[in-house]
């Protein structure tokens, strides 16, 4: 048996799927820009961030499971 340390592929498939989810990253990027002058501190774009990271996710869901051994 191979004394190797296991790979985690988990990185590069993500990166890989960041381009599926460009909307969502579009999105994202025009809230940041929208809220930057914001001097209340109660703007925030949380919920675009985690429907990037979430679509993201969905994307290398299938991947990552494909390559368990």
């Amino acid at each position: 048996m191979s004394e190797e340390e296991p790979v985690d592929k988990k990185p590069e498939i993500e990166e890989a799927c960041k381009p599926h989810c460009s909307n969502e990253w579009a999105e994202y990027r025009a809230c940041v820009k929208r809220i930057e002058n914001d001097t209340t501190g109660e703007a925030h774009c949380t919920g675009q961030y985690l429907d990037f990271w979430r679509c993201v996710d969905h994307c290398a869901a299938k991947r990552i499971f494909q390559t368990l051994k």
